[in-house]
């Protein structure tokens, strides 16, 4: 600041004031900006005062006068339910019973999603649950009067149209201009009557309708009562005037003229018809007496009882009924008297009665009389019986006819109710039958929820009662199926998380939970922790959580002592060192096994396994630690090897040693006849020359060539494998080995009792037949070629072979070599050339086959000749059985055999008794027949014959001419 220019000299505060010191020129800006300044607190007051003046005006305004100027205002007033504030640009709608403006669109999609939860297709204002079944039209908002569609924006008064309103809240129409709110009242004056209607007033319009029902003129009526003679004397009314209340003061008779009355209210007389007697008098009654005359039929015999009536009956006037002219049928009807035996010829005569039944319809209206035709009346009281189901339908019951309403028997619903969580309870309920319909349907999710598919004794009525979503409120609908809706409950307050810094702003509606804020936490900013460590950082939490605790590294001391420097968090006081305590228990002679621990707790009970050597055999004792008590002498379940003597036979068993019994191991088996196969077989590998060690036999020295050349057969060399199957392996190893795996795995496997191989060709299949028969198993063939397999099952006695095949067939091998060369040295000491000169004294014919057919015995049933001849065409084609024929007898047996049987040749036999066994196995296989056998053609077909014979004589019938 320099000295030529305008400064302030000196500056005072004095009691918050500023007192400012300067010369001419800058005290004449000073008072320009003080004028300045004084307009504009001038103007500030004038709007504060203004706005003062509104909030005044405004806080005896209505409230729904208010909505509009706050809507107007454009950012006060916001929708419920999408709590968007509302201006004059928006599309509105007004609830006709609290006035609360929403959102077009938003109250009509909630309207829309009320109405399809809804049993009865209604909706509420979410403000006054202010219930309606009208849903606002999609694209169609209105005005307040409803008058104008899709509205102009008015900035003065929101959503009204300018036009009068003319709401039909009276004759003449709300005359204000379109307004949102009730209507006002209409002052106009009318004119009203009275309520007889003699006498009118001018009042009010909107206190006609009042006025209409007080208003009375005090005059008597003076309107012709129903009785067409009296006038009314009540005073003005309006409706009806109701029944005379004048009374008759003159004597009065009834209409059978045997009563009289000195007076009777009129509204009592009712004259029906001049009445008159047998003698003529005639008379009008006014009313029917209490009662009953006898009168006669003109027979003067029968009469009948008749109540008072206008006009009475004359007696001697009516014709008889039960003269014979009137009565033509039996009481029944169904017979005319005619036909009957008896005739009548006067009214007292007897009624003669049929054998038909009455059949006369019964005073129920549904039976008829079920007894025998009948004079007089029948039953009074129905005593009939209907079968009918009850309520439920299901079961028959049979109720007598007087029974109301359908009987109801004792079982227990137990449908689904609408709302498909609980079930009917009711006995016998009515819907029963209509509810198993139902759940046997197929309904889609959206069909579950609407309950006019659901018969009406099944709509739960009760209530839901069950926590929403908000975990705090309870459903208050009817319950029902699906989902609970959503909790409409909000808070005007704001959501706020502890630290304050994530909002979920006012209205927060019930439920709602506020995002995980990502700030830290408020208690990391308030210093160290108890323990000195600075808070570990955590994101903001609710206030119910604690935080976590300090995992800051540190080093600590273990329970048991022996480290004290172990790594580990802070929060942590139960350091281990993990290693296993080791202290000689005090109970028994085991360590202690329980990890690292504090001091005397070592364990108490010991569980581990005893160990301590066995007195009677070389094991451990199993049992748990019996704590210094000696180990109990029980037998030793430990598994051993037991041998025989020869070392050939081995089986496991239980060692058993206890006081008394020594180890099973210290038992050997006995040598059995699998030792003395297995000797023998090994001193013909060793007479055979196979390399195999000698066998050194238990009793002398065998001659091993003299022991080669006595084994002339196969079953001397006691394989337990046949002859067949050890030529089959010896061909086809390798296929072989694998069924002989397979076996042996089935023997191995306990838990296994059957194995089925898959399909296989006729060779196959009886090399396993063969192999079985080792093994001692069950073995059999099933289903129809090309799909026929093989099945063998476990037996009692099965078990696996002493020798496998491979170890057999060098044995089997050798013996047919042996054999072999036996034969050919047999054939050449036997071989001799003579040379003999023989004259032949005359021609002698071939010798004659004494077996010259196959008798195929008990042959199945559904197997015919053409089906035989099918399976053994191939093998007989290769014989001289040529052209074979198949004949069927009569005892269900077919005989095979050539057409020259009778000459046949002993070729022929030869050829049958070569091929006989075959077929016998083909047919067994193949389910044909029982067996195949041999036979003579000539003496099976004398058989049949001298059967037939002995048939047809004890067939013929008993006749002396059969004698």
């Amino acid at each position: 600041m320099t000295s030529g220019q305008d400064q302030i000299a000196e500056a005072e505060f004095d009691e918050g004031y500023v007192v400012v010191r300067a010369d001419s020129e800058t005290s004449e800006a000073f008072e320009n900006v003080g004028e300045d300044l004084d307009e504009q607190d001038e103007q500030d007051e004038q709007d504060e005062q203004d706005e003062l003046d509104e909030q005044g005006d405004t806080y005896d305004q209505p409230y729904y006068e208010k909505t509009i100027k706050e809507i107007a205002k454009g950012d006060r007033y916001p929708c419920m339910i999408c709590t968007v504030e509302m201006d004059f640009t928006c599309h509105m709608y007004a609830c006709p019973e609290c006035y609360r403006v929403f959102d077009y669109e938003c109250i009509r999609e909630w309207a829309v999603k009320s109405t399809q939860k809804s049993v009865t297709k209604t909706w509420k204002c979410p403000n006054c649950y202010f219930e309606k079944k009208d849903v606002p039209l999609k694209n169609r908002p209105t005005c307040w009067c409803g008058k104008n569609i899709h509205p102009e924006p008015n900035p003065l008064n929101p959503n009204s149209c300018g036009q009068t309103c003319d709401a039909p809240i009276c004759v003449h129409g709300c005359s204000s201009t379109c307004h949102l709110g009730p209507h006002p009242t209409c002052m106009r004056m009318v004119q009203t009557k009275c309520r007889c209607g003699k006498k009118s007033k001018d009042v009010f319009c909107s206190e006609a309708r009042k006025h209409q029902e007080l208003f009375r003129c005090g005059n008597p009526c003076g309107l012709t009562l129903p009785c067409g003679v009296h006038k009314c004397q009540r005073e003005c009314h309006n409706g009806v005037c109701g029944e005379c209340p004048e009374t008759i003061a003159k004597e009065i008779n009834c209409y059978c003229g045997l009563e009289s009355l000195p007076s009777i209210k009129c509204q009592d007389v009712k004259i029906q018809s001049k009445s008159q007697d047998g003698s003529g008098k005639k008379w009008i009654g006014a009313f029917a007496c209490s009662r009953i005359r006898t009168v006669e039929y003109s027979c003067r015999e029968h009469s009948f009882a008749e109540p008072c009536k206008a006009p009475p009956s004359i007696a001697g006037r009516i014709p008889c009924p039960y003269s014979p002219k009137a009565l033509k049928t039996c009481p029944c009807g169904e017979t005319p008297l005619e036909n009957m035996e008896t005739p009548r010829t006067k009214c007292t005569d007897p009624i003669p009665t049929c054998d038909a039944t009455c059949g006369k319809l019964l005073s129920c209206g549904r039976h008829r009389c079920p007894f025998k035709c009948h004079t007089g009346t029948c039953m009074e009281i129905c005593t009939c019986s209907d079968k009918i189901k009850c309520s439920c339908n299901s079961r028959p019951f049979i109720v007598p006819c007087k029974f109301q309403g359908p009987p109801r028997c004792n079982t227990k619903c137990e449908s689904l109710m609408s709302c498909r969580r609980h079930r009917c309870a009711e006995r016998c309920c009515d819907g029963r039958s209509l509810a198993q319909v139902r759940e046997k349907k197929v309904f889609l999710t959206r069909d579950k929820l609407d309950e006019s598919l659901v018969e009406a004794q099944h709509i739960c009525l009760k209530k839901c009662n069950l926590k929403l979503s908000c975990g705090r409120h309870f459903c208050q609908r009817k319950c029902h199926p699906g989902n609970c809706p959503p909790c409409l409950e909000s808070d005007s307050n704001d959501l706020v998380c502890p630290c304050g810094k994530t909002v979920a702003p006012a209205p927060v509606r019930c439920g709602t939970v506020l995002p995980p804020c990502r700030n830290p936490c408020i208690k990391t900013l308030q210093g160290p922790l108890d323990c000195g460590h600075p808070p570990m950082p955590h994101a903001c939490h609710s206030l119910d959580e604690p935080c976590p605790s300090c995992t800051a590294p540190v080093f600590k001391q273990c329970k048991c002592g022996k480290n004290k420097k172990v790594r580990t968090l802070c929060f942590q006081n139960n350091v281990s060192c993990g290693r296993v305590c080791g202290k000689q228990l005090v109970s028994c002679h085991h360590s202690c096994t329980k990890t690292c621990h504090r001091e005397g707790e070592c364990q108490s009970i010991c569980k581990q396994v005893c160990g301590i050597s066995r007195s009677n055999c070389s094991h451990i004792c199993r049992f748990k630690c019996h704590t210094g008590s000696p180990c109990p002498d029980v037998p030793c379940n430990v598994t051993v090897e037991v041998k025989c003597g020869c070392g050939h036979r081995s089986s496991f068993a239980t060692c058993a040693a206890h006081e008394g019994q020594d180890p099973a191991d210290q038992r050997p088996l006995e040598c059995t006849e699998d030792c003395a196969a297995a000797r023998r077989r090994l001193e013909l590998m060793e007479a055979f020359g196979m390399n195999t060690e000698t066998v050194q036999p238990t009793e002398g020295i065998v001659d091993l060539a003299a022991l080669a050349e006595k084994v002339t057969t196969f079953q001397e060399l006691m394989l337990p494998f046949t002859e067949a199957s050890l030529s089959i392996f010896a061909k086809q190893s390798n296929w072989c080995s694998q069924i002989e795996e397979h076996l042996n795995r089935l023997m191995s496997d306990i838990s296994k009792p059957s194995l089925h191989f898959k399909p296989m060709k006729p060779p196959q299949r009886h090399f396993i037949h063969e192999l079985a028969q080792a093994y001692k198993l069950y073995c059999e063939s099933q289903d129809k070629e090309p799909k026929r397999s093989v099945y063998v099952k476990k037996t009692v006695d099965s078990r696996k072979p002493s020798l496998s095949l491979k170890e057999a067939l060098p044995l089997y091998q050798s013996f047919k070599n042996a054999q072999k060369e036996r034969k050919l040295k047999e054939l050449e000491r036997s071989t001799t050339t003579r040379i003999l000169n023989y004259t032949s004294t005359g021609e002698s014919s071939p010798p004659v086959a004494q077996i010259n057919g196959l008798l195929i015995q008990k042959v199945f049933e559904g197997t015919d000749e053409k089906t035989i001849e099918a399976c053994f065409a191939d093998y007989l084609k290769h014989t001289l059985i040529k052209d074979p024929n198949y004949l069927k007898l009569d005892s269900g047996d077919v005989m095979v055999f050539a057409e020259n049987y009778a000459t046949a040749s002993i070729n022929v036999e030869r050829d049958i008794n070569r091929v006989v066994g075959h077929l016998d196995l083909i047919a067994k296989d193949s389910f044909l027949a029982e067996g195949v056998t041999v036979c003579r053609v000539e003496q099976v077909m004398a058989e049949e014959t001298n059967r037939s014979d002995e048939s047809s004589v004890a067939e013929a019938p008993e006749d002396p001419l059969f004698v």
